[in-house]
């Protein structure tokens, strides 16, 4: 059997406080409303910030936890885009920060 590794999604999302603080508040609720062991199966790591918008990558199969975390979390974040490619979501942030 070959060993795969697991599709990301990469994200582009909005918070009002600093990236780190974005992601760790995302992680714990996250946790809070899944478990552990699914919070850590959805592999949520920081990728970059373009100007006030933060990409986050995470596990395809656990896509829809993180989005339903997303919209629960306090302070509030917003999804902008879902991309399987950097490259193609980097240039889409672009555009939003554009118009």
């Amino acid at each position: 059997m070959l060993n795969r590794r697991d599709k990301r999604r990469y994200l582009a999302i909005i918070s009002n406080s600093q990236p780190e603080m974005a992601l760790n508040a995302l992680t714990k609720r996250n946790s809070e409303l899944f478990g552990h062991v699914a919070a850590q199966k959805a592999s949520i790591k920081l990728v970059r910030t373009v100007g006030a918008v933060t990409i986050i990558r995470c596990s395809l199969s656990r896509i829809d936890d993180i989005l339903a975390s997303i919209a629960l979390t306090d302070p509030a974040m917003v999804t902008l885009d879902i991309s399987g490619s950097i490259k193609r979501l980097a240039k889409r942030v672009e555009g939003f920060s554009a118009n």
